[in-house]
């Protein structure tokens, strides 16, 4: 499922070190999160964008 959100029903695209990245936004608006996946096919989600972007060009070595 989570595939699915991020493939088909992200909505919005951003990139980091010249790397497009597909996300999903979720919300409620209080709780945001960000789902993406990365090139080994390993979803990444995260409540800060900058983070999850950061853990998908492989500059982070652990997502807490």
């Amino acid at each position: 499922m989570v595939t699915v959100l991020v493939e088909e029903k992200y909505n919005t695209k951003t990139s980091k070190n010249e790397y497009l990245i597909t996300i999903f936004q979720g919300e409620p608006p209080y709780k945001l999160f960000f789902i993406a996946i990365d090139n080994q096919g390993q979803v990444i989600i995260g409540s800060n964008k900058k983070t999850v972007t950061t853990y998908v060009v492989g500059e982070l070595e652990i997502l807490i």
